[in-house]
């Protein structure tokens, strides 16, 4: 009986295969893992769910997070050449190494998670060990789609059906080419995968995803489509019934330690294990000016709101950059208290319902950072405008904005970014060269931004 053995080259392999007829036809290498022997224990289930963590890691340590600031306005970039700048351009294209490899990574984690899904029920586990690894499976599945569906599609609500063309969704872990599903395919995916998970995981869970994690992900992904319902009603759930509490230290999010408003974080333990090693690459100003330099529009906002966040930002010899991520390492917040209160207070306003709570929300995090609260009575329109302002500023550098955007301009706002409508081609990046020898995948459009 052939036992996993080396499962996280050979996967690795099968990701690079993934769209390449000939080289699936090929003979399989003689480290080869026999689908019925894979997943033998309950200890082989969580090693292959620990190394799915590992990637999802890998697609969230910055990586994921510089594209979205290099397509958005909080940020620019040091120099005039290189994949990085073609991003900033608006201006991808197959041939973008950055982006080609930043696309397999998180559909490593995803065969991964199918592989766990398809083998557990020859799997001799307790029930709540079944449970468990069902719901982190799906879990990561889905915020792996989820990652992949907001930069290599255009938004949910570009079209009214969300028919437009959306990622390869992956459900199972059979090897084959696959065409671009639609958007709404994805998102069903995402959401049904979401709900799942929030039925079969625990509550607690150490550093692992929690049942509390699946709901704070639905609240985001509910909120990415406008959905205000749902996504106040995930994030308040959170807020009020979760065991986290909102962190005084405005920059707990950034430690080596889990803070108390942290909801899912993927941890760091040092320097061989930093998980915030793009954010240290891209923005760390310590020893020299990094290559993610801050814009002027986001310094000026930052600096006139004043409060303990004008930290945040400094201008040195003429260069102005972050100072939140000037650390050795640090943990990533992928979904936090901040993030949710912010959701729940937009949402409600947008609702124009329980705007007392939204301005409590808002004003929990105004008063944080020592800047002026909202008024009570405040109006709707103020509140929605404060809680985006407070996302801004508090999640700069972090991959949130070009998402905010994107999700108002499928409102029906005049959005520009950097003097480019928000749905213009070039917001999306182009799939790489592998995708574009299967037959019938359709690539992205490409420029049209400036």
């Amino acid at each position: 009986m052939r036992k996993i053995i080396n499962y996280n080259i050979w996967l690795l392999i099968i990701l690079m295969c993934w769209s390449c007829d000939s080289l699936l036809e090929n003979d399989l290498p003689s480290n080869e893992v026999i689908a019925e022997d894979a997943l033998e224990s309950a200890n082989d289930v969580q090693q292959l769910l620990n190394s799915t963590y590992d990637v999802t890691a890998n697609v969230f340590n910055g990586n994921n997070q510089r594209f979205s600031e290099l397509l958005a306005d909080n940020v620019t970039i040091l120099g005039n050449s290189g994949f990085l700048v073609q991003v900033y351009n608006r201006s991808t294209d197959f041939f973008n190494s950055d982006v080609g490899g930043y696309y397999g990574q998180p559909y490593i984690a995803i065969l991964r998670a199918n592989t766990i899904l398809e083998g557990i029920d020859d799997v001799d586990l307790t029930q709540d060990q079944r449970d468990r690894f069902e719901g982190e499976a799906k879990f990561l599945r889905a915020i792996n789609h989820f990652a992949l569906v907001r930069h290599f599609a255009q938004p949910a609500g570009y079209t009214a059906d969300n028919s437009h063309l959306g990622i390869v969704v992956k459900s199972s872990a059979e090897i084959k080419t696959d065409v671009r599903s639609s958007v709404d395919a994805a998102y069903d995916l995402i959401i049904a995968d979401l709900e799942d998970a929030v039925d079969l995981l625990p509550a607690q869970n150490g550093n692992y995803a929690t049942t509390y994690a699946a709901q704070a992900y639905l609240a985001k992904v509910y909120f990415q489509m406008n959905n205000f319902a749902q996504a106040a009603a995930y994030a308040s759930d959170v807020i009020e019934n979760g065991p986290f509490t909102f962190s005084d230290d405005i920059n707990s999010r950034y430690g080596t330690s889990v803070s108390s408003e942290s909801i899912f974080t993927l941890i760091s333990t040092g320097l061989e294990d930093n998980r915030a090693g793009n954010f240290k690459g891209m923005y760390d100003s310590r020893a020299a000016v990094p290559t993610l330099l801050v814009s002027d529009d986001y310094f000026s906002l930052v600096n006139s709101s004043g409060g303990e966040r004008s930290a945040w930002v400094e201008n040195i010899g003429g260069s102005k950059v972050f100072t939140k991520f000037n650390r050795d390492y640090m943990n990533v917040s992928l979904t936090n208290l901040t993030e949710l209160l912010l959701i729940a207070a937009e949402s409600y306003a947008e609702l124009n319902q329980n705007l007392s709570t939204a301005i409590d929300y808002v004003n929990t995090i105004k008063d944080r950072a020592g800047v002026a609260l909202l008024s009570d009575g405040s109006s709707a329109g103020l509140i929605i405008s404060e809680a985006r302002k407070e996302r801004r500023i508090e999640f700069g550098g972090e991959g949130y904005r070009l998402h905010e955007l994107k999700r108002r301009g499928t409102l029906g706002e005049a959005v520009l970014i950097r003097n480019a409508p928000w749905d213009c081609n070039g917001m999306v990046l182009q799939f790489p060269a592998s995708e574009q020898a299967v037959k019938g995948f359709e690539m992205n459009p490409e420029g049209g931004c400036n």
